[in-house]
């Protein structure tokens, strides 16, 4: 393999004590990219110095996206097919350089490098560090790495072959114990902000600790290297027991806030049915946003009424009138919120006394909450809407619509879809916007919804792909966060084909994102 057909890319954060290392390592390739994340000690200043000697190198910055999107921006700013991926607290052995040389590679190869895992500068070979082979040479044209915030990995797919070096890395891994210590904490937190959709609890946390503890020190003989062996297993089972105890805080940690959004067109008098049940929760929204699709000024004028002396801040978002554009209208709602959970409901949805407390009581980062609701006939509706009394939803009995904690907790821990559904079937059966609710910032990571869509169908689903995509998860909440919701004719539904090819399209490349 001719070294001048590979560049080589390093991710790099305040790695004053190795880049130098590692760049002089790597002066033979045809191109070292350098990504800086923001470093604040003297590595560029290293790396200029370097580069003023060789002009190989090239540095680029960016703010922490994640290490898997970090290394495949730096790999976006090569110029060669095939890439070797190496930290900048690795040194590339000259043996491995020799033997790659001796190679003669096709498009479709990954390379696994032995890696020497050092420290305070020996070499551990117990603890599981050793044997460690890391997937580091492969070209762009047949992979790349996947989105993972920590411990990212090349794609590895059916035609791919693999191919394990002799010769491969010396990894300065940790100086001290202080340095393993914030290393643990730092991936852990990351580990556990990608992982929402795992399940932890206390207990897990805990065994998990004391097994990784006794695989490290006994099984995979950390005790031969002495208190380094120790202090190692220590971390790892410390590392192993914050991963899941940050990962339980966060699934159990509830919004400091939220929003309550409404979508309406032209429908004043459902409206103010709503925002009169809005009035009279038990718990109340912090703010309440109208996302209004094009209505006539009377819509205007009656939420001017309103927010005379509304209990909380109401807020109306208004979007020109260009067809049904139910996504776009949403979107706008929410970003003009300053909360971090969002209840969406449409804007003839009466909602019941606890709805908002409900829905906050079942929270989750990573998560989608999808309610459900009572349809009322048409006789119903029109006696409710002729004595303009809201009340007079809760006159419906009936099994459906009457809460049940014990029920709904069933109902939750049973209901859960993650994106390993889209093998069975194309569809998410029953997500609906009329009844549901999200973290904002899972909202922000998928872009929201898909402005694609005009006309009625299939952006709710759309929606919940992606945020299945995104490692997110779907449950339901039956017999809790009970909402009535008026009787009206169906909605148009000319521009269904269309917006399902859309919907089919993102199963297809599982996209977690619209815009691209």
């Amino acid at each position: 393999m001719d070294l001048n057909k590979i560049s080589a890319t390093i991710i790099v954060k305040n790695a004053q004590n190795t880049i130098l290392k590692c760049l002089n390592s790597l002066k033979e390739f045809d191109e070292i990219i350098l990504l800086d994340n923001e470093s604040t000690d003297d590595t560029i200043k290293i790396a200029q110095d370097f580069q003023l000697k060789y002009n190989n190198l090239k540095i680029y910055k960016s703010e922490f996206i994640g290490f898997g999107p970090l290394k495949n921006l730096a790999l976006s700013y090569t110029k060669n097919d095939w890439v070797l991926s190496i930290d900048a607290d690795e040194i590339l052995e000259k043996e491995c350089i020799e033997e790659l040389k001796k190679l003669d590679l096709k498009p479709n190869n990954i390379l696994a490098l032995p890696r020497k895992n050092l420290y305070q500068g020996e070499w551990v070979k117990a603890c599981g560090w050793w044997p460690d082979f890391v997937w580091r040479i492969f070209n762009k044209t047949h992979t790349h790495f996947n989105k993972n915030l920590v411990h990212e990995s090349l794609e590895i797919f059916e035609n791919t072959e693999k191919i394990y070096l002799r010769h491969g890395l010396k990894h300065y891994a940790f100086n001290n114990i202080a340095h393993l210590i914030e290393k643990m904490q730092y991936y852990s937190t990351l580990w556990a902000n990608q992982n929402l959709h795992k399940k932890s609890s206390i207990c897990k946390a805990n065994l998990r600790a004391i097994w990784t503890f006794i695989r490290n020190y006994f099984f995979k003989k950390g005790f031969v290297y002495g208190y380094k062996g120790f202090i190692i297993s220590i971390c790892n089972a410390l590392g192993a027991f914050f991963k899941y105890m940050k990962l339980y805080e966060l699934q159990n940690k509830k919004p400091k806030n939220c929003a309550l959004i409404i979508t309406t067109y032209n429908q004043k008098e459902r409206l103010a049915l709503v925002l009169d049940s809005i009035k009279h929760l038990s718990l109340m929204p912090d703010e309440v946003i109208i996302a209004d699709d094009g209505s006539k000024n009377d819509t205007a004028d009656l939420i001017k009424k309103y927010q005379e002396n509304f209990p909380c801040e109401l807020k109306h978002v208004w979007q020109e009138d260009l067809g049904f554009r139910a996504a776009k209208s949403r979107n706008n709602a929410i970003k003009a919120s300053h909360c971090e959970y969002i209840i969406l409901i449409d804007g003839d949805m009466i909602l019941e006394k606890d709805f908002i407390k409900d829905h906050l009581k079942f929270s989750q980062k990573g998560l989608i909450l999808q309610g459900s609701r009572t349809i009322l006939n048409e006789n119903e509706s029109d006696k409710i809407l002729e004595n303009q009394n809201f009340k007079l939803a809760f006159n419906k009995k009936g099994f459906k619509n009457q809460k049940n904690n014990f029920l709904a907790k069933v109902i939750y821990k049973f209901s859960k879809i993650d994106k390993k559904i889209f093998k069975k079937t194309t569809l998410v059966k029953g997500s609906k916007t009329c009844n549901m609710s999200f973290y904002k910032q899972d909202f922000e990571v998928i872009e929201g919804f898909n402005e694609n869509f005009i006309g009625w169908g299939r952006e709710d689903s759309e929606f919940v792909a992606r945020f299945l995509f995104s490692n997110g998860i779907f449950r339901r909440i039956k017999f809790s966060a009970l909402a009535y919701h008026i009787y009206h004719q169906e909605n148009d539904k000319n521009m269904l084909q269309g917006n399902h090819e859309i919907y089919l399209d993102t199963i297809k490349n599982q996209k977690t994102t619209w815009r691209n």
